[in-house]
């Protein structure tokens, strides 16, 4: 079994670099990634700067940077982070040159069905609550 996992790379990436990687290709390409396809990215840099493996690589991307988008706006510049949430699709949606999407307009209008807000320490009572438990 370790002779069939001798071609296996596995990484990770920080915060930190995930949030590099996003900046950094978008201020090279214009093209902007999601939280995690910027992992994949990431631990690729640095299996190729480990390894000096050059080969001609495909990175497929997991995810739309419109799930994760205040991540990804604060990577592109800390500014992003003041703007509420519609506002950093609206803005996402330029700067990537792409709609937003159907399912994301659909919430801007959708009626909040659930109000019930509770702190964190309070969920297993919360949920025993609504279970009638």
């Amino acid at each position: 079994m370790k002779e069939s996992l001798n071609d296996f790379y596995g990484g990770y990436g920080t915060e930190q670099e995930t949030a590099e990687t996003i900046r950094t290709l978008y201020e090279k390409t214009g093209y902007v990634i999601d939280t995690h396809t910027a992992v994949a990215a990431c631990v690729y840099h640095k299996y190729m700067k480990e390894t000096s493996d050059m080969a001609s690589t495909v990175i497929a991307s997991t995810a739309s940077p419109f799930k994760f988008t205040r991540s990804v706006m604060k990577a592109i510049d800390t500014k992003y982070d003041k703007m509420t949430d519609f506002e950093l699709v609206d803005e996402l949606s330029s700067l990537a040159n792409v709609a937003v999407p159907a399912a994301i307009e659909e919430i801007r209008t959708a009626s909040v069905l659930h109000h019930h807000v509770c702190d964190k320490t309070e969920m297993q009572k919360t949920v025993e609550e609504f279970l009638g438990l």
